[in-house]
């Protein structure tokens, strides 16, 4: 009499299409796929604050600045008629106490007015200059360098620098709020588009959320909205620790910062510097994140995938044991190898 056999493992594989499509899945995915531990510490916390000094800061700036400018504006049609202004008399400064005087380069095109040759040396004609200030967002302009205020409005085309500027050279604005604007525009904001990584440590970045934190309480918004907006600055500030310590980030989060990065690279192309290579080197950086994200989205993408194969297989072994137990055959040990 032959001896009853022992039970043996039922081994279970992929069909042959299914078993090449994991195969293929599983070249392209590392064993860590959930945080992109190849990109330096320093460009990691340069990112995420300026993502938020884009995304966060600069939208709130724009709903804060424009009612007050606007203001000022009627005010100075009012008391200076500078709606009508010529060069035979326009308000130089303002207040009469500021040390800088208004930048009318700025406004209707009179960057363009050929220079004229005085005393040996080339001079702005002032006279050929159209002093005329026919809206709030032209007043803005004349409190900022040239270079600066090549925007159309108070709007998208309007970036961080001339919006801290316009906080910091109006005198409209509350003083606890310039001092949080110059914090910012010089620690923040300068050292941001000029890409120098090495000088984002750790506590330039907790700095930076404090600065913006600081700004943001001080702007007198409704408590729901500052516990919104602050709420938003811890996201980011917890996320890019995440970045930081190299935790595994939900593919969510991921593409949230791609996306982010993106943006700010799309940005870059548009940003007002003070030299082309300035603002060159910033996009190319972004860029280059960019790529990093999108590569790291797609891994993360292509894990998942193998993870709900290999779910869909357990799923398969399990009611294929239930329906041995139930014919009171004796199972086999189910196991599967990919």
């Amino acid at each position: 009499m032959t001896e009853p056999k022992e039970p043996r493992p039922l081994k279970r594989t992929f069909p042959p299409d299914l078993q090449k499509q994991v195969e293929d899945i599983q070249k392209k995915v590392p064993r860590t796929t959930g945080s992109p531990g190849d990109l330096d510490e320093e460009k990691k916390r340069w990112l995420i604050v300026g993502i938020c000094l884009h995304s966060i800061i600069s939208p709130l700036l724009r709903k804060y600045v424009d009612p007050i400018v606007s203001n000022l504006y009627n005010s100075l049609v009012s008391s200076h008629s500078i709606d009508t202004q010529s060069c035979n008399g326009y308000l130089k400064k303002y207040p009469a106490t500021n040390k800088y005087f208004l930048s009318y380069e700025s406004i209707n095109n009179n960057r363009s007015v050929p220079k004229t040759k005085k005393y040996n040396k080339w001079m702005n004609d002032y006279q050929k200059y159209d002093f005329k200030v026919t809206s709030h967002v032209n007043l803005s302009k004349l409190f900022l360098q040239p270079h600066m205020a090549l925007y159309s409005a108070i709007d998208e085309s309007c970036d961080s620098s001339a919006l801290l500027g316009m906080v910091i050279n109006i005198s409209s604005f509350p003083p606890a709020v310039q001092t949080d604007a110059e914090k910012i525009k010089s620690d923040i904001r300068n050292d941001w588009a000029h890409c120098v990584f090495k000088d984002w440590n750790a506590a330039k970045y907790i700095d930076s959320f404090n600065s913006m934190g600081q700004l943001v309480k001080n702007l007198g918004m409704s408590s729901i909205e500052e516990h919104r907006i602050l709420g938003e600055l811890n996201t980011w500030a917890t996320n890019g620790q995440n970045l930081l310590s190299g935790l595994r980030l939900g593919i969510d989060i991921v593409e949230e910062i791609r996306q982010q990065t993106h943006v700010l690279s799309e940005y870059a192309l548009t940003l007002n510097t003070e030299t082309e290579s300035e603002r060159i080197n910033l996009q190319t950086e972004l860029n280059k994140l960019d790529t990093d994200f999108q590569k790291l989205k797609e891994r993360m993408s292509d894990a998942e995938s193998v993870c709900k194969i290999y779910q869909n297989e357990k799923v398969f072994i399990n009611i294929t044991s239930i329906a041995l137990r139930k014919t009171s055959v004796k199972p086999y040990i189910l196991f599967f190898t990919a």
